[in-house]
């Protein structure tokens, strides 16, 4: 394996796995500093919309002045966070800290994901994907767990000064990303790569298809621990397990859904089906008391949107050209952050009302928009082959 592929792999699972704890110890911390429901979801989406709109900025600087250079300031932005929000007792500073955080998301989101695709072939790009989330999911195991243990003994502003150290690991080795796409002099061009990524016969369906299952991941993800916590009766410790259980099938499933994915040609009924199959767990869930029903749930059902995301990360890549996959990753980071921060928004007043009607209203809205999906024109690439962009006059 290329040194460089190996390093974007260790950055992510180190990062991501610092994020995992922070999803875990923010929403407790906050809950215990007396926030409410909506403002916990809030506390969330501030995080994902501040990385929504970084996202494309990030991509222009990364195709101007490096992915190398993005992904340090990336990680520095993050690991100051992390800090900074162990330190408060401040509803106020938090909030801050997930707006500097957001930065920090977008700027690595983006930027890993373009310096994997200028250094893997395209007709191994499924496959790829699916070891890159499959690092961004050993993080989320690793947090996580790692997180709720040490709730055992340490504070949770303890635990969050804690699982800021992987960040500083992942700092040095930025190092050893390329530095690809650092050309003095090139103007940054945001018109023509949009344009031509928009023309793309199925980009509507996959905007639309991606929204549905970044707004239902987006508000499971927000409302899981304190859920986990009031809803399903569970301690903090054990929120932990069952986001840790969560991460453990939602990686294993990444590398054979790649591969799978580089062999189907048409990627939008299998995006939407997945998607529409998570939605209904998501109606499922709030039913449910206790730890292990919710789990085997997780288990049937986390598979599909893990596999809904490589899948559209894969059409993704392929729609640019060498020249503009930062911009093409900026567009996806923007679409990805953007659903996440929006689910949680969206949902916030139904939540504070009941679990119920909250995760039933997400469910539904992902599903309707997994099916409105299909109705746009179907991916048209092919296994093995790269769309390359006409030029535009």
């Amino acid at each position: 394996m290329n040194y460089r592929v190996l390093a974007i792999y260790l950055i992510t699972a180190l990062s991501f796995g610092a994020g995992g704890a922070r999803n875990l110890a923010i929403p407790l911390y906050a809950d215990q500093l007396g926030a409410s429901r909506g403002e916990i979801g809030l506390l969330f989406s501030t995080f994902t919309i501040t990385g929504a709109l970084m996202s494309l900025p990030s991509g222009l600087l990364a195709d101007r002045f490096g992915r190398r250079n993005m992904v340090v300031f990336s990680m520095l932005a993050l690991g100051a966070s992390q800090l900074i929000a162990g330190l408060t007792h401040d509803i106020t500073i938090l909030f801050a800290t997930q707006l500097l955080g957001g930065l920090g998301g977008g700027a690595a989101q983006t930027a890993l994901m373009a310096a994997l695709a200028d250094e893997v072939p395209m007709e191994k790009m499924g496959r790829s994907m699916g070891w890159l989330t499959l690092a961004m999911q050993t993080g989320f195991l690793a947090g996580p767990a790692v997180a709720g243990i040490l709730l055992r003994w340490l504070t949770l502003e303890q635990d969050l000064l804690v699982t800021t150290i992987p960040v500083g690991v992942a700092l040095v080795l930025t190092f050893s990303v390329s530095a690809v796409g650092g050309k003095k002099g090139v103007k940054l061009e945001i018109r023509k790569p949009l344009l031509a990524l928009s023309a793309r016969a199925g980009f509507v369906g996959l905007v639309i298809a991606f929204l549905g299952s970044t707004i239902l991941w987006g508000t499971y993800n927000a409302y899981i621990p304190v859920f986990g916590k009031r809803g399903l009766g569970l301690t903090g410790t054990e929120v932990g397990y069952l986001l840790a259980i969560q991460a453990v099938i939602n990686g294993a499933t990444r590398v054979p859904a790649g591969r799978l994915l580089d062999r189907i040609p048409r990627k939008g009924p299998v995006v939407a089906t997945a998607v529409a199959g998570f939605a209904a767990g998501l109606v499922i869930l709030p039913h449910l008391h206790g730890f292990w029903v919710p789990a085997i749930l997780l288990l049937v059902t986390v598979p599909l949107i893990a596999t809904a995301f490589i899948a559209i990360g894969v059409v993704f890549v392929q729609m640019a050209t060498a020249e503009s996959r930062g911009t093409a990753m900026g567009v996806y980071s923007t679409i990805l952050f953007l659903g996440l921060g929006a689910g949680p928004a969206i949902f916030s007043t139904l939540m504070d009302r009941s679990y119920v009607a909250g995760f039933t209203a997400c469910g539904i809205t992902g599903a309707i928009l997994a099916a409105i999906s299909l109705f746009a024109r179907p991916n048209p690439i092919r296994r093995h082959r790269a769309i390359v962009v006409p030029p535009t006059p």
